[in-house]
């Protein structure tokens, strides 16, 4: 049965239906489908997103005096349908049940041209058959007694009014890409705003944060209550879905690693497999799938779609992330967004040549931190992209043209903006909405209590981290989450006073042991840090030099003549780096022998010990000053920053990702042994979505920043003419 006004052939997902022929193939192979199930397929097809109601459908596949039970045959119908194409009734994809009314094709369909058949615009067949011409008759003969007058000026005239009125269609302003409305799509508070998310025209694919966990989820475009992926692990992170929407492609990390391996999961069923052995940060698709483009370190690289044959296409000025491949009908070009101290856009050929910034004009004020690339519109009318400012986020479109009526009219329009976290938005299958994950974050500093045991609000006042105390416990340091700046107060929070200014954002601040002076970090992790140190009470900040290599957290020598810092060359972080010792007075670095691999080393008050991470943060080491061997002391999970207790008999540190409850541990020096003394669940759960250990007490209690979060998924259903 051909459904009425449908093409011969049309394809969703890796299936294609052959009308004509009556057969569903699975990447080109037949797949085994009954009669009834496939005219019930047929059907739905016929308007695809529309309900068909059960009464047109039973009309459709079976007489009216067939002798069955026509309702629980059409269930059935719906039920090997499903398992043909590995569809589920709980989370469809393709085939979705309307609670009694009907079912509906939700999928993304595309019709193709029949074998032999021209192509249509939008590789459609035809719906009917060209009308014969009718037969053709002599003209008239001409009156030779007729004469009318020559104006030859009347052509003139017609031509220079057309020419005017197309002048004045191309310079006119075009009607600006609005907003029509917004909706919230799902109410649990625990979507991630920082993840990247995905959709395959039906689903929404998506992070939810649970402490130290971000599993992947999954809700309709028309929104709901989301589901479990059920693919594990759960440290997975999203990057792109392939053209014909069936496969996710993520990266899997084992610590805090940020190039980690690729792998490529199906989004209707089979096994999840690995790229090769391709490292990456970011990746995507080229537009017919038969290859991979990916960042990895500060490059671009090319793979093919097997994982074989990865080369280098060329060196970025920075990290290259959310790489995207413009669509079929633009001018091949690969654009991504380019990290180095603020985010930029950036374009180049597919094999890497014209490497050039993004050439638009950029009309946003406050984007302090630059802007992000979130690809274009399906049709490939739009390119998206998003400001970036402390205070907000702003989503704009730049016309890419094509359209001729439009060809002087590239400016960025605005879109929307909000004062809330946003991630990066994505479009739908038709272009007519923005999805994106959005959400307030809130963030307060609590300190142990170990009567009460449980965490207890620490130094009101504001969102705080980074928290350091001086030696004689009278004064502390720390970063301001909302201004970025180092701030210094007395240890009960009184007399705050800030040591640095915008628009410069600190880290980790450490007090020299006679308290006169602060290290401190600055620029994006991992990027482009730099050493700074300032004295405790205000005035100037000195900019140690480190050339050649980038920094980490500082630490002071317990005489303070020396400071020591994670260290490595420009684009070699983590696999080259190391540690280093600069003496304060003569300013001269050394590298440390014995440290290689180690990450974010933290000195011990007494000068005996490092603390610190290895492979990619996996692993928590002790390394002896003296010996200069290193112990294992934790491993196979994803650690934060080692803390020292005053004594230097212990440190602490925390599993921050990979279990829900974040643990934290004391490391027994003299022993070897690690202790496990407590997590999440003694923390006030209202709102509850991390947190993180970020100092100690001058008694050795932890001290964390917690996150709470109310992040959900919105649509903006968008006009884009």
């Amino acid at each position: 049965m051909v459904p009425k006004q449908s093409p011969e052939l049309v394809r969703f997902g890796v299936f294609e239906v052959d009308f004509r022929a009556g057969e569903v193939r699975k990447h080109g192979w037949k797949i085994k489908l009954q009669d009834r199930p496939f005219q019930l397929l047929a059907v739905l097809l016929e308007r695809p997103g529309q309900t068909i109601a059960r009464e047109e459908l039973t009309r459709r596949l079976w007489p009216e005096d067939a002798p069955i039970d026509v309702d629980n045959s059409l269930n059935m119908a719906a039920k090997k349908l499903r398992q043909a194409l590995g569809d589920d009734a709980e989370t469809p994809r393709f085939v979705e049940t309307v609670p009694r009314r009907g079912y509906r094709f939700i999928g993304h369909v595309e019709a193709m041209p029949a074998a032999g058949a021209p192509a249509q615009a939008g590789g459609a067949a035809p719906d009917v058959a060209a009308s014969p011409a009718p037969d053709a008759s002599p003209p008239p003969a001409a009156n030779p007694g007729a004469h009318r007058p020559r104006r030859p000026w009347v052509p003139v005239l017609a031509g220079a009014a057309a020419l005017s009125l197309l002048a004045i269609r191309l310079l006119q302003p075009a009607r600006s890409p609005a907003v029509l409305r917004t909706v919230q799509l799902t109410h649990t508070g625990r979507a991630d705003p920082h993840a990247t998310i995905l959709t395959d025209g039906a689903r929404i694919y998506f992070h939810e944060r649970s402490g130290g966990r971000f599993p992947l989820a999954q809700v309709s475009v028309e929104g709901g209550t989301p589901s479990p992926f059920p693919v594990p692990p759960d440290n997975l992170e999203l990057l792109a879905i392939s053209p014909n929407r069936s496969e996710l492609m993520v990266k899997i990390a084992v610590g805090n690693e940020e190039d980690a391996p690729l792998w490529i999961v199906p989004t209707v069923a089979g096994s999840p497999r690995r790229l090769g052995d391709v490292r990456a940060h970011s990746a995507t698709w080229s537009r017919d799938g038969r290859s991979v483009v990916y960042g990895f370190g500060e490059a671009l690289y090319g793979v093919n779609g097997d994982g074989t044959n990865p080369r280098q296409l060329a060196a970025t000025p920075g990290t290259p992330y959310f790489v995207h491949w413009s669509p079929p009908g633009q001018p091949a070009i690969l654009r991504f967004t380019l990290a180095k101290k603020v985010f930029s856009i950036w374009e180049c050929s597919p094999d890497g040549s014209g490497m050039r910034p993004f050439p638009t004009a950029r009309p946003w004020a406050g984007a302090t931190e630059g802007e992000l690339g979130a690809g274009w519109t399906p049709d490939g009318k739009y390119y998206l992209l998003e400001s970036l400012g402390e205070r907000n986020v702003g989503v704009w479109a730049v016309r890419e043209g094509g359209d001729l009526f439009h060809l002087f009219d590239r400016r960025p329009f605005p879109i929307y903006a909000t004062p809330s976290d946003a991630g990066v938005v994505v479009s739908s299958a038709d272009g007519k909405k923005l999805f994106f994950a959005g959400g307030q974050e809130n963030r307060e500093l609590v300190g142990f209590d170990a009567k009460r045991n449980q965490f207890l609000p620490f130094l009101s006042g504001g969102a705080r981290r980074g928290v350091d105390f001086s030696r004689d416990g009278q004064w502390v340091a720390y970063e301001g989450i909302m201004d970025g700046l180092l701030w210094r107060s007395r240890a009960d929070g009184s007399e705050p006073q800030p040591l640095t200014a915008p628009p410069r954002h600190i880290a980790f601040p450490k007090w020299s042991p006679d308290g006169q002076r602060i290290a401190f970090i600055a620029g994006q992790a991992g990027i482009d840090t730099k050493l700074f140190v300032v004295a405790s009470k205000g005035g100037s900040l000195e900019t140690v030099a480190t050339a050649p290599y980038l920094t980490s957290e500082p630490s002071w020598s317990g005489d303070g003549q020396t400071l020591m810092f994670g260290c490595w060359p420009p684009g070699g972080w983590p696999e080259s780096a190391t540690v280093c010792l600069l003496d304060w007075k003569t300013r001269k670095i050394v590298r440390l022998p014995g440290t290689e691999g180690l990450l974010r080393p933290v000195w011990s008050p007494d000068g005996r010990y490092i603390a610190a991470l290895r492979e990619n943060g996996s692993q928590v080491v002790l390394f002896d000053m003296r010996s200069r061997q290193w112990t294992r002391l934790a491993g196979a999970g994803a650690y934060g920053i080692p803390y020292w207790t005053g004594d230097s008999r212990n440190f602490y540190f925390q599993q921050v990702l990979g279990d829900s409850d974040q643990p934290i541990f004391r490391a027994n020096v003299a022993t070897r042994e690690v202790e496990r003394t407590m997590d999440a669940r003694q923390i006030p759960q209202s709102g509850f979505s991390g947190y993180t250990l970020t100092g100690l007490t001058p008694g050795g209690a932890p001290i964390a920043t917690v996150l709470r979060n109310n992040g959900d998924l919105y649509a903006l259903d968008v006009d884009l003419p």
